[in-house]
């Protein structure tokens, strides 16, 4: 926490002298500390901290010069400015020895009341920004800190997922499955229903432990945005959904697209998981998937529009949320539409649908531009 007001040590043998500093740097934003002596002073710093320390040269017993150099052979006090203050020797041989033991500043007096107001408030803000700037990295600090933790994190839910969930899950489908063959012929209806109930939730858990997996591996994914022909990634996903979209009959079009800053890894998982939707969600008719692509001041607008079921307006912000689908009888995971937000948040865009009152939807992102 930064304290409201910084301390500013005043050091002179003679206590008038002391009033007439206190008097001409009285501020609400100063603590003002008076010290007698060069032992006075040393045994206040090492109690508290301070912006600034005014220090008069000539004072008997310890001088200013012995007080300086006490206060940077000590690790503690080694980084506190020091102007000081004097009305004896002028010469540059008594400055040239005052910037040797540390001072910022000398000033000789009588002192200009406007010069000195100014030198304090330059120290007194560089202290000020001094504080923010290690109130800051501490906070820095426990972020990293945090971070390292979450990271760590993300690694046991990676092993997780990747060995010690999958395995008994296949364990469970697997002997499920032997066992309904085993007993086929001698269960009825129900119960063998229940069996394929089972079967079916175990196949369904298992698409979502992947899908989980792969928004823990997107998250953590390289920020690289090369330039990115567009056209040929659509190709390869296109390629890559060639057995759904034949066995669907669906037809996947685009108009002509642009080569823009983005991962081509990250672009084909938001083109891949938008496919595989309006495949999966179709309606009546075979899947229609038309892709588009407008430039903006910003960057690029990319849509997918589809001819699919439609996504209610109540619906259309929660499906890019993790396991959020529209409806429970429906297929999928919900985390298709959360692996496309966090891909093309990755790149610093938004993404959003728009449906019609007939069905169809269109997914819009937006790609920004790079240098």
């Amino acid at each position: 926490m930064i304290p409201s007001s910084v301390s500013v040590l005043m050091v002179d043998d003679v206590p008038d002298n002391l009033l007439v500093l206190e008097e001409l740097l009285r501020h609400p934003g100063r603590r003002l500390v008076r010290a007698g002596s060069g032992n006075e002073a040393l045994r206040l710093m090492l109690k508290q901290e301070f912006a600034l320390v005014l220090l008069d040269v000539q004072m008997p017993g310890m001088d200013g010069y012995e007080t300086a150099e006490l206060m940077r052979g000590a690790e503690s006090t080694r980084s506190i400015p020091i102007i000081f203050m004097t009305a004896g020797d002028r010469s540059d041989e008594a400055a040239f020895r005052g910037y040797d033991v540390g001072a910022v500043d000398f000033l000789y007096k009588p002192i200009n009341p406007q010069l000195l107001l100014n030198k304090v408030e330059v120290f007194v803000e560089l202290h000020r920004r001094n504080l923010e700037l290690c109130a800051l990295n501490a906070a820095l600090e426990r972020a990293t800190d945090a971070l390292h933790e979450k990271v760590a994190d993300l690694e046991s839910v990676n092993q997780t997922i990747s060995h010690d969930l999958r395995a008994p899950l296949r364990s469970i489908v697997g002997f499920t499955e032997i066992l309904a063959e085993s007993l086929e012929g001698r269960l009825d209806d129900e119960t063998a229903g229940h069996f394929r109930r089972i079967v079916a939730a175990g196949e369904r858990m298992g698409r979502m432990l992947d899908d989980l997996y792969r928004l823990l591996r997107l998250s953590a994914a390289e920020q690289v945005f090369p330039p990115t022909e567009c056209g040929a990634v659509f190709r390869g996903v296109v390629d890559d959904l060639r057995g759904d979209i034949e066995s669907s009959g669906a037809e996947v079009t685009s108009d002509a697209l642009p080569t823009l800053r983005a991962n081509p890894v990250l672009l084909a998982q938001i083109f891949q998981n938008l496919f595989a939707n309006a495949i999966k969600f179709r309606g009546g008719e075979h899947p229609r998937v038309h892709v588009t692509a407008e430039a903006q001041p910003s960057g690029w607008q990319i849509g997918v529009r589809d001819n699919g079921i439609g996504i209610p307006p109540a619906a259309r912000e929660r499906v890019f949320g993790l396991f959020d689908r529209v409806g429970e009888t429906l297929p999928g995971t919900g985390v298709g539409l959360a692996l496309c937000k966090r891909a093309v948040e990755k790149h610093g865009g938004r993404i959003w649908v728009e449906s019609g009152p007939s069905g169809g939807s269109t997914f819009y992102f937006t790609i920004p531009a790079r240098e």
